[in-house]
């Protein structure tokens, strides 16, 4: 039986009695023909790139961090000289330039220069405070790619459960007509196709839970890609079962997680911070270099000479108890704090793979054991009941509940599939997988 329903922005030829899908344009009166489908399809790792190039997060995260390197450029300058202009010792009886011999007009620069390292400590603090906001950014694409792979598997689970109920609607719809046939010659029950008919119902009912599920993800999708690329998005499916690596191994690339090396290069910054305390207690310095014109003669006759000065200047760090001292304090507090939130988040974060790793192999497990064991069951029961219906040895709610097991066999078999899916995302994010 050949059957076209939409699926997503394109149509699928759903061929009944076998598991597989023909796109739509493949099928006309029985024959196989082809032609170009409507819109192209976007892949998972299509989907992936998209939803990291839209995401407004990193284009903040990536503006953030050039800003703290430009900072730390500018931090890590000196501070521009001091050019001072001006008359000295002027008479205020004659305002004369050239009366008194201590009158001069003064040209002067100086220079500060900062206590001990400061500077390339300030400029250091500033790039590793810029690397922490990258660590951050990587995190953000790991998780951007998580929220798109955990749609996309949803989609997948919500699809193919769907196409199991439609078939199963199409079942009990040939069933009624059988029953309802059967009743007619006499040799059925009205009861029986009644029963055909409500649970055809409670089928379609099903659908419609499912359709308003696919429609929620459907928009976590848009918020991702946009409204186009989420048009074409697909086909979904269902990534193959593969053996988690070993929890050692996984736990090993943790530490390496970029959430990891942000509060670890933030430890980094609070040290440094400290340490630049540290240097403010030396004393900062400053050179101030000028020359004096004057006019006029002296009293022997001889021009008035020119006069040069050159003066330092310390700082003092004389006050350093409720400042130097309070700075390196709180650096080192404010370290000792970001030391126990990162083992804290490691903890976790240890706790929250170890804990995806036991689903992966365990819904794997079941999932194993479905295929091997239950499914075939299951087929073979609605064989036997079907067989004994037409043979008038059975009733037909035997026969509906046979196939409601079997339904219901193969609809836990996808859930597990896709936990089984969601749990190697999990594990894919915490191991820092960016493949």
């Amino acid at each position: 039986m050949l059957k076209l329903r939409p699926a997503g922005s394109r149509s699928i030829a759903v061929v009944r009695g076998a598991d597989r899908r023909i796109p739509a344009g493949l099928v006309l009166a029985g024959t196989l023909l082809w032609f170009s489908p409507v819109a192209s399809a976007l892949s998972l790792s299509e989907a992936e790139r998209i939803a990291v190039e839209r995401d407004a997060m990193l284009r903040v995260l990536a503006e953030e961090s050039l800003a703290m390197r430009e900072r730390g450029v500018a931090e890590g300058q000196l501070m521009d000289p001091r050019l001072r202009v001006g008359a000295v010792n002027v008479p205020v009886d004659t305002f004369s330039l050239d009366d008194e011999d201590m009158t001069m007009l003064e040209l002067g620069v100086s220079q500060e220069f900062p206590a001990g390292d400061t500077r390339r400590l300030a400029r250091e603090r500033m790039d590793i405070s810029a690397s922490a906001r990258e660590a951050v950014a990587a995190d953000r694409r790991l998780k951007v790619r998580l929220e798109v792979r955990r749609v996309w598997t949803e989609l997948a689970y919500l699809q193919r459960t769907g196409e199991l109920l439609e078939v199963e609607e199409d079942w009990l719809e040939q069933l009624r007509r059988s029953a309802t046939a059967r009743y007619a010659s006499g040799q059925g029950k009205q009861l029986d196709v009644l029963r055909a008919g409500l649970d055809a119902a409670m089928l379609r009912e099903r659908q419609l839970d499912l359709d308003r599920e696919e429609a929620i993800q459907r928009a976590q999708l848009r918020r991702w890609l946009g409204e186009e690329a989420a048009s074409q998005a697909g086909p979904f499916a269902l990534p193959a079962a593969r053996e988690p690596a070993p929890l050692a191994e996984l736990e090993h690339q943790l530490h390496r997680h970029p959430a990891q090396l942000d509060y670890e290069r933030r430890i980094r910054a609070a040290e440094t911070t400290a340490e630049l305390a540290l240097q403010r207690n030396r004393p900062g310095w400053m050179l101030d270099l000028s020359y004096g014109w004057r006019d006029g003669d002296m009293q022997d006759g001889r021009s008035r000479s020119d006069m040069v000065s050159a003066m330092v200047s310390f700082d003092l760090p004389l006050f350093r108890n409720n400042r130097q001292d309070r700075e390196v304090s709180a650096a080192r507090a404010e370290a000792r704090g970001l030391v126990e939130m990162h083992d804290d988040h490691l903890r976790e974060m240890s706790a929250m793979l170890a804990e995806a790793w036991a689903d992966a192999n365990r819904t794997l497990e079941l999932e194993r054991f479905y295929e091997s064991q239950l499914l075939p069951l299951a087929d073979q029961s609605v064989e036997a009941a079907m067989l004994a219906w037409r043979n008038n040895r059975a009733m037909i709610e035997e026969v509906i509940s046979a196939r409601e097991v079997a339904l219901e066999t193969r609809t836990k078999h996808l859930r597990l599939a896709a936990d089984r899916a969601q749990a190697q995302h999990r594990i894919d994010y915490l191991s820092g997988d960016e493949s």
